[in-house]
Order: structure tokens, then sequence, then C-alpha cells
């Protein structure tokens, strides 16, 4: 019987020993152990921190809270398989990162599509817009493909298949494209649609490409259509030949003026002496005029419609001096 008693006082005595020690899980109770290499080998699903980080998502940065990560392990049962689903992120932003170790130490992350304020960004830590494809400020390469809209079936490797997306080229060529709509193939650049912002809001203008990327068709800051040329002389310039069907002049102002009674009509000897002298039409311009600026359409058709209505009036005043002629030596028979 006293044993029994001796028993019995010695497991109570335990009994409440255990019952005053605090069990404990994790760093100061929080669930939260350290862990710095996010692949160790062997290690037990939970949650972990890391001041010195190694196969996170970035190791080593500086941050505001120095290097440390949060990392949610969760693992295979049999440890002597490296094999893990891992969610991580840092203490000083809003990024998140996922990732299956697969067995491979090194195996990269993936950065999980995060909203902000209903905002998405996707290469942004601060989305503009509901949907928002951007550089980050530590983008070294601003040549950079943002968006792909839409790909065709000619192969999926890293560059390669013919598709059309959203290039940012570069914010300090003044002169050539921000950003360009491009149309590759086979990671060769096809045609284009490129913006360019100039010297600033006022001076921006859009260039289109075709055939390795050759520019066709400039509209410039001021409205103005170029093709073939990079020199505007009016709103369309053309370096070349239009073929067209029929084309529309508007003009005011007809040559029918030279019919009315009040159109002084030169003579032909003056019409003879201006001639001789300026080896060209009155009103007419030059050989050196046309080569320097063109010729005015609606101003040309005009001004030949003149000189026509002009002949016409010469013609009538000479048949008339013939019928006068043939009438008097009619009268001398």
């Amino acid at each position: 019987m006293k044993r029994c008693l001796a028993l019995l006082s010695l497991v109570l005595s335990g009994y409440l020993s255990f019952a005053q020690t605090t069990i404990t899980w994790g760093l100061e109770d929080t669930r939260t152990e350290f862990k710095d290499d996010a692949s160790e080998k062997g290690s037990m699903s939970g949650f972990f921190q890391s001041h010195t980080p190694v196969n996170y998502p970035v190791n080593n940065t500086v941050t505001p809270f120095g290097d440390w990560w949060h990392l949610l392990d969760v693992r295979h049962t049999n440890k002597n398989y490296n094999l893990a689903m891992q969610f991580a992120s840092k203490f000083a932003d809003q990024k998140l990162y996922f990732r299956n170790i697969g067995d491979v130490a090194s195996q990269s992350w993936s950065k999980i599509l995060m909203s902000t304020n209903g905002r998405v960004g996707v290469h942004t830590d601060n989305p503009r817009a509901l949907f928002d494809v951007g550089l980050s400020t530590t983008e070294q390469n601003p040549n950079i493909l943002t968006t792909v809209l839409g790909r065709l079936y000619e192969g999926d490797n890293v560059g390669d298949g013919t598709f059309v997306g959203v290039r940012a080229v570069s914010s300090q060529n003044l002169l050539g494209p921000s950003f360009s709509l491009e149309h590759r193939f086979y990671n060769n650049l096809n045609s284009a649609i490129n913006f360019c912002r100039g010297y600033g809001d006022f001076d921006g203008f859009l260039t289109f490409s075709t055939s390795n990327n050759t520019e066709r068709l400039r509209i410039d800051a001021f409205g103005n259509v170029l093709i073939g040329t990079t020199k505007p002389r009016s709103l369309l310039t053309v370096a070349g030949t239009i073929t067209a069907q029929k084309i529309k002049v508007t003009a005011t102002e007809w040559a029918d003026f030279v019919f009315e009674d009040s159109y002084t009509l030169p003579s032909l000897y003056e019409l003879e002496n201006y001639i001789r002298a300026n080896k060209h039409l009155p009103e007419i311009p030059t050989a050196k005029q046309v080569e320097q600026d063109g010729v005015d359409l609606a101003d040309m058709n005009k001004k030949l419609l003149q000189k026509v209505e002009e002949l016409t009036l010469y013609v009538i005043e000479l048949k008339k001096q013939v019928d006068a002629l043939e009438a008097t030596k009619e009268n001398k028979k």
C-alpha cells in the first residue's frame, strides 16, 4: 500500500510540474521559426522568417527592413525528397511569390499577380490604371516587350513565333519611338506602328513601318501626312507616283470672268512683247518656280482655262478680221 501511495505521489508531482510549464511553438510562441535557406532539404513544413535569405525570390537585397522575408513552406511527408510548395513575401512590400521546388533547390520563383485598390499591375508596383503593364524603377533594359496581344502557333521557344505586341523602347530617344505596336515573325521585326514623343507633349508623331521595319508613312506633330519622305511640304507629301481613278479639286473664282464685258484682253502685240521678255505666258509660273514649289492644280487649271478663253477671243477677233477682208475683196470684184 505504501508503494502504491509513493508511486501515485510521484505521478501527481510530475503532472503538476508539467502543468506549470508553458509549451511554446516557434520563436516567442509565434509559430514562426528561422530558415535562411528556403531549399533546405529535410526540413519540416511550417511558417518561417529569414534575415539572410538564400534561395528566396531575391537574395540579399537592401530594404527598409533589411533582408527580412516571410516563408510558408509545405513539405512532402518523405524528408528524403526535397519537394515543397512555398509562398514567400518580403517584410517591406506587398509582393507575393510562389514556387514548387520539385527537388530542385535553385527552382525559380513566380511573382503572383496582385491587385492594389482594384488595380492590377504587371511589372510595376504602383499601377496607375485598372490594368497597368509597365517597367519597374530598377529595370536596366528599357527595350522590353511588355505585352503580347496575339500569337500564332509557329513555335513556342523564347522569342519564337509570330505575334503582335507592345514594346517599351526608350524615353530618351526624342526623335525615335517611345512605344511600338509591333508584328514579329520568329523574333524578326516585320511591321510596326511607332509612337514617338518628340520634344514634349506638343511634338509627338506616329510612324508606320512594313517589311523589316522600314518606315513607309508618318503623321507629324502638325497633322501632316508624309509617304516615302520625312520632310513635309504640305498636309500630304508623297515622294512618288499617285494613281487614282478620280481626283476632285475644288476652286473659287473660275476663269469665266474672261468673257465679261469689263475684262480687258491684252493685244496680241502686248502678248508677243511679254513672251519675248519673259519666255512664258502672263500669270503662268516659270519652269524654275514649278521645280521649286510644285503646281497648285486648282489654280493652274483656272489659269490654263483663262488662257484658252483668251485664245478663243483672239480667234474670234481674227475671224472677224478675216471675214471683213473677204467682204472687202468681194466688193472690189
